[in-house]
Parts: C-alpha cells; structure tokens; sequence
C-alpha cells in the first residue's frame, strides 16, 4: 500500500539563492562579474576596441528621396531619341528592335485568322473570296522572297509551303495589300462591308501582334546592343547608357552615367510631388558565419574563418576576412519602396543612435571608390558619376525557350582566316534547324587534266557550306598603313566560299544578315577562345501582367580555335574509278 501522507506533491520549484557568501542574490550571478577587469581592458586594447570612434547602433532613419520618370530612349549610339512607352520592360525595347521577323509558319498563321473572320459570309461568296486572297497574296512565290520558304536545303520549309500554298494567304503581304484598301472583286454592297470590317479588325490584330517597339539596337561589328535612356533631372538631360549589353537581364549595373561636359548637381529638397520622406527602422545585415554581438550567444559553425587560407597578395580574400571579423556589425540595411521607372537619389538621410544622438549622413565622395554608383561615361578610367539610382521597367518571370539560331564565330589561324560557323539557324516552320544536317554541295571540279594521272589539282579544298569565311582586312578601307594610331589594325569580312553545286552558299540565318553587304565584324570581339552568339525566343510579362514576347539575342564564350580543312594549291589522290 502507498502511504498517502508521505506523497508529495510539487506545484512550482523556484531556486534558493543563498545571502551570505559571495553569490548574493540571482542577478549578481547574471552580472558575469570577473575578478580581473585590468584582464579584459588588456584584450579590448589587443583588439583595437578603444580606436573606435562611438559604440552607438542606429534605431530609427529618417530618408528622403527624389525620382524623375524615364521618358526617352535611344537606340545605338547615335540613333533617335524615342518617347519611353510606361511600362514596357526595357529588355524588350533593347532585344526587339529591327525589322519584322514574320517565318511561314507565322505567316501562314495570320492569313488563315484573316480567312476565319470571313466564316458569315455566304459559303460561294467565302470560298471566291479566298480564291481571289490566295491569289493575290500567295504564301510561297518564287519571284518575291518574302513569300518563299527561307532556303532549299530546309526539307521542313519546303514541305510546310507545299502543302499550306493554296490554303493560306501569306499574312506579310496581306498586311500591305489591306492598308492599300484592296478588295475583291464581284462583292455586294453587305458583304463588301463585312470584308473590310474583317480588315479593320485583322490589321489592328496584325499591327498589335508583329510590331517591332522601334529601331534596332545591334551593333553587328561589336556583336552587342547599344541603347541608352533619358531623364531630365532639374534642368538637365541625364542619359543612361548601355554600351556593352549581351542581353538577357537590364540590371543598373550595365548602365553607365552620361550627366554632360560639366558636374551635376543634385536638387537638395524635391518638390512634395516628387519626393517622398520615410521614418524606419534599419536591420542589420547578417550573412551566415557573423561573429556574435552577444553575450551567450554560440558562434555558427556554417563559416569556418580560421580555415581560410590567404597569402600576403590575395588582397580580395582578406578584405572578405577583415570584413567578417572587425565591420561585420557596422552595416544596416534601411528598407525604401520606390516607384519603378524612375530615376532616384537620396535627398537627405538623417539617423538616430542608441545615445539619442542624430546625425545627418553625406554621400561618400570619394574620386575612385565607390558602392552602388554607377561610373562616368565621360570618363575612361571608370570614375564614379553622381549617387543615382536607376529603376527601370524590367521583365518579370522571363522565360527563355532553345536558341533558333547560333552561330560560332572562331579564328583558323592555319588558314589565317576566322569562320562563322552557323551551327543552327531558323528554320522555315519557326523550329531550330541544324545545318550540319545539310547533303553536301556537288564539290567535283572535273576530271583530271592529264589522262592516266595519279593526282587530281585542287585549287581549294571542300569546306562545309554552313562554315562562313571571315576575311581579315585593313580597319581603314584603302589603307593598310598608319591612321589615327591603326597601323596593323584589321577587322573580319564576311566571305564566300564558291560552289560547284548550284545553291546558293553563305550565310542563311539573321544573325550574319546575308541581305546586307558587306558585312564587318571587329578583330577584338572575336578573341582566340572564340565567341558564340545565338537567338532565342523569350517571353515575358510587365508588372500590369501584359504579355510580351520576342526573339533576343545573347553572346557568351566561345570553344577555341577551330579548323576548316581549307588549304589552297592541293595535290590529292584521283577518285576511285578514274584512269
């Protein structure tokens, strides 16, 4: 049996501090008191503790800040400055520029819409009227080569323009013949009416879905977009440019600062409709492996510091450890919502410390270094402009699909030339094509001049038809002597390699523009490592979730060098079946 009475029962335990002896009460034990204080003295003089100026943190910022809209924008150096639609993403005003990209498929596509809106019409009157648009605007006619399949080694193409030329009208060409006012002929007074309501309401779909946002800005002998943007802060034009963009994402940091020949001076105090003010609270920027600022805080164990292994010249290395170890505490994070679009400086940043002391913070005005400011256009060793804050429309959720079109551009220094090789071009249905794929051009140069011979003369040797030649020429046309400081400066032409086989060679893809000559491309953008440039179809959305899609292009790294097989002057062993 348990004994009731000796069965005790606990509600609460609560410690005994004991009074007499050294322990005293419960908060002498927290104090942390130590027996040596000279001890610790000694340590915060070891780790340059009494140099710091004020151990005050900051509790509450005061930031004002100003912002200008982003009105203009000018493609390539020197182009038209154009109105900056709101809110378009500026990745589509730099990557879609340029003249219509419109391939069969898409064609086709856009004539049979313009068919499918004629479905009111009367069954005979609807297929005479498709008869006469057919007719008017085929979509493969060998005499017009916007309305041809885009090569004849593209089996796809070929195929795609043979079974589509008599169901569908090519919607480039309808386009022109519908703003010209053409109509069929034989239509009453109702039906004609229905066709060019049918044509008003095609033509604002056409314009809506295949426009082109303005001029291009490719720069093709750099292989890079050129654009830049305007802004008129007080009463001066700032423009922000992008000289070297590859594509892909618009970030601040490829911008560069063009405030004019003399400085610029920021408006102190914005008007109230331009400038906001905000009281917050700032955050400490923490990264993992921090020292801990507490007490009986344990170290994280995610960054090993002692592991680091640095010498006495790996100077980025040790600022990183510096950094960690002695100004890691030093850096707030004060959190500002400002409008996108927008062109923006801080106007003054005021800060309230753990003393009760305010202080007024200045922009750090230092001639070389600098954080987060973008450096001078106007200045070639990278000086940094005045504190602006560029926000400009970026696409959100960017989708990229595989590259239509890539092509290699190498140097051959055997053959002491540079290829572009088009590895993948655009195919006639929209699909990537690969022209490795091609049958081979018919490079038979004849039978041999002497009956009976071993060797048949070759002036060239065979090289595949996707290989585009790059011929090194003088910079200054008509003078490969000194200009300007160019003496012994060359840039690549694009070259022709003839065929025995009665295509056409060269250049397919829009990338080496065959419709252009001649084409040039600088001996500096295409390194011995080679370069790789490529377009893909990119699809997008704005902040109002308006839906833009495009074909950009994008230049990365090359593979090397590369060789042709091309030589000159070749002696070769006769085919099989000659005497």
């Amino acid at each position: 049996m348990t004994d009731a009475a000796r069965f005790t029962h606990f509600h609460r335990l609560e410690p005994q501090v004991r009074s007499s002896g050294g322990g005293g009460q419960l908060d002498e034990a927290l104090e942390a008191q130590v027996a040596d204080p000279l001890f610790l003295l000694a340590r915060q003089w070891q780790m340059a503790e009494f140099h710091g100026e004020d151990g005050g943190s900051p509790v509450l910022v005061t930031i004002k800040t100003a912002g200008v809209p982003v009105d203009r924008f000018r493609p390539g150096d020197d182009g038209p400055s154009l109105p900056y639609p709101p809110g378009v993403p500026v990745e589509y005003l730099a990557e879609a520029g340029g003249p219509p990209e419109l391939t069969l498929r898409a064609a086709a596509r856009a004539g049979v819409r313009f068919l499918s809106l004629l479905a009111p019409l009367p069954a005979g009157v609807r297929d005479d009227v498709t008869r006469q648009v057919i007719k008017r605007c085929p979509l493969v006619r060998a005499d017009d080569p916007e309305a041809a399949a885009e090569h004849p080694l593209d089996p796809a193409g070929v195929a795609l323009g043979r079974v589509l030329k008599n169901r569908a009208p090519h919607g480039k060409s309808l386009a022109k013949e519908l703003a010209a006012n053409w109509r069929p002929d034989g239509l009453s007074a109702g039906h004609a009416a229905h066709f060019d309501n049918a044509a008003d309401r095609w033509q604002e779909w056409f314009a809506a879905t295949h426009a082109t946002p303005g001029p291009t800005t490719w720069v093709r002998e750099r292989l890079e977009h050129r654009f830049g943007v305007e802004a008129a802060v007080g009463n001066r034009r700032v423009v922000l440019t992008a000289p070297e963009y590859p594509g892909g994402s618009a970030d601040p940091y490829r911008f560069d600062l063009d405030a004019g020949d003399t400085p610029l001076v920021l408006p102190g105090e914005a008007p109230a409709a331009a400038g906001t003010s905000r009281v917050t609270l700032p955050t400490r920027a923490m990264y993992p492996g921090m020292p801990a600022d507490r007490w009986w805080e344990f170290e994280d164990t995610t960054v090993n510091v002692p592991a680091i292994e640095a010498g006495p010249t790996d100077l980025a290395r040790l600022l990183v450890v510096e950094f960690a170890n002695v100004y890691g505490n030093d850096h707030w994070i004060v959190p500002v919502e400002l409008e996108v679009g927008k062109l923006h400086w801080i106007t003054r940043l005021t800060v309230r410390d753990t003393f009760d002391e305010t202080w007024d913070i200045a922009p750090v005005t230092h001639e070389r270094l600098a954080l987060f400011r973008l450096s001078d256009a106007r200045d070639d060793k990278g000086a940094p402009g005045p504190p602006l804050l560029p926000l400009l429309p970026q696409a959100a959720g960017r989708m990229e699909g595989a590259a239509v079109e890539e092509v290699l551009f190498v140097r051959d220094e055997m053959a002491n030339l540079g290829w572009a090789v088009e590895r993948v071009v655009r195919s006639a249905t929209g699909r990537p094509r690969p022209r490795a794929d091609e049958f081979p051009l018919d490079e038979d140069p004849g039978p041999s001049q002497l009956p009976g011979a071993v060797l048949d003369y070759r002036l060239l040797t065979p090289v595949p038809p996707h290989w585009i030649p790059l011929v090194p020429v003088p910079l200054v046309p008509g003078q490969a002597g000194d200009q300007n400081g160019t003496r012994g400066a060359i840039r690549f032409r694009r070259g022709v390699i003839p065929r025995h086989g009665g295509l056409r060679p060269g250049a397919v893809g829009r990338l080496l523009e065959p419709e252009v000559k001649p084409v040039y491309f600088r001996d500096e953008e295409i390194p011995r490592s080679g370069v790789t440039a490529s377009r893909v179809p990119v699809a997008a959305r704005d902040r109002e979730g308006r839906l833009y899609h495009w074909v950009g292009r994008r230049v990365r790294a090359g593979k090397g060098e590369a060789a042709g097989g091309l030589a000159f002057d070749a002696a070769l062993p006769a085919k099989d079946g000659r005497p």
